[in-house]
């Protein structure tokens, strides 16, 4: 997630490095009026336009691939990643270049294949040691992977290197990763200090990310009014009991953005207020997206593990959590997978993987209820 003392213009490279770190973040984010243009779809535009002018600029299809990337992050459309790879392969088929390797990684990272964008980035590294951009990708690889020493360490060199917004986005979770919350805080006001229009509200909405994960309703609220987030506001008025107000919001992204973590939500909260057939309704679509995402050559087993808890199949939850835990140690999974598992009435083995997801010393909300709700089941 303001070059030095200027503000930041994001690129379409830029946005898919801020974003990358976090997920699909960008999910209920409005960063524009719907009627202005969108400069992604005028960057992917233009390349095009100049590609077909000149076929053999290598730097253009590296630029076009990575659009592409961010462009299947915005819409949650994976079929995306398809032209995402077909631009940066022919990029450093014309030319081996850091700039394709470094979108290569990234698309690695949005597919989830987390060792294989590491590989790309000390790849691309080894070719511009000076690439913030690629320890971009490299801090995301690193950090979803749970090699949270490793990926501090290429924070602070991405900050050595450039300490804009994408850098600075990175030290602010890697510090709330640790439970430094008040470093985290400090690191997104510097960010916001020299921010401005979508990078402002970018902004916001990871401010209002920590406070809900704080458990600062109020202030959590606050910041994703500011920023336009629908997705934030939705949880927010849910765990106030404005249960109409959530599910208008959730009704709104399902049409437009729906990601596959979203839509479980979604039907979670219908199922919680007695309506069973648009939940399933719902879940019908995150199964679309999830073989969607399959036929992309993507995975996302947290997302299916998800899916798998809002319908109330526990036992495939905890398989599809155990089969991520076997790829990479973050937090998350460790999460999800030690909830799983107390659903699934394994809570001693739960208890292992809860204490695994606080150990860095993190301060998520969601963290810790679900590490008390174990330790009293196990009392």
């Amino acid at each position: 997630m303001m070059k030095r003392a200027a503000a930041v213009v994001l690129t379409a490279a830029a946005l898919l490095l801020l974003s990358g770190a976090f997920g699909f973040k960008f999910s209920g984010y409005q960063a524009q009026p719907a009627n202005a243009v969108d400069p992604l779809t005028l960057s992917i535009d233009r390349a095009q336009q100049r590609l077909k002018a000149v076929p053999g600029d290598w730097q253009t299809w590296a630029a076009l691939g990575s659009s592409y990337v961010e462009q299947a992050r915005i819409t949650g459309d994976p079929s995306f990643y398809h032209r995402a790879d077909a631009a940066l392969n022919k990029s450093h088929t014309l030319r081996p270049n850091d700039a394709a390797l470094t979108g290569l990684g990234a698309l690695a990272n949005a597919r989830h294949d987390f060792a294989t964008a590491e590989g790309l980035a000390r790849q691309a590294l080894t070719v511009n040691p000076a690439s913030a951009t690629a320890y971009g990708v490299l801090v995301d690889a690193l950090t979803q992977l749970g090699r949270s020493q490793e990926a501090s360490e290429a924070v602070q060199r991405m900050l050595d290197l450039d300490p804009g917004l994408p850098a600075l986005s990175r030290a602010a979770y890697d510090a709330e990763q640790h439970g430094h919350v008040d470093e985290s805080r400090a690191l997104w006001r510097r960010a916001l200090a020299d921010a401005y229009g979508s990078n402002a509200l970018f902004v916001h909405q990871q401010l209002g990310d920590l406070a809900w994960h704080g458990g600062d309703l109020a202030t959590a609220l606050a910041e994703y009014r500011i920023a336009g987030h629908q997705l934030g506001l939705a949880r927010v008025f849910a765990a106030r009991g404005e249960t109409e107000a959530a599910l208008g919001f959730y009704a709104a992204l399902s049409a437009t953005r729906p990601s596959i973590s979203l839509l479980a939500e979604y039907a979670t909260l219908l199922r919680q207020q007695g309506r069973p057939a648009p939940a399933d309704a719902q879940l019908a679509l995150a199964d679309a997206a999830l073989a969607l995402l399959a036929a992309s050559g993507g995975t996302d087993h947290l997302a299916a593990a998800e899916v798998a808890i809002a319908r109330g199949d526990f036992v495939s939850a905890v398989r599809f959590c155990e089969q991520e835990w076997s790829l990479r140690t973050h937090s998350d999974v460790a999460d999800l997978l030690g909830w799983s598992l107390h659903l699934a009435g394994q809570d001693a083995k739960a208890l292992v993987y809860a204490q695994k997801a606080v150990a860095l010393g993190t301060r998520n909300r969601d963290y810790h209820a679900h590490l008390r709700a174990i330790e009293e089941s196990l009392k």
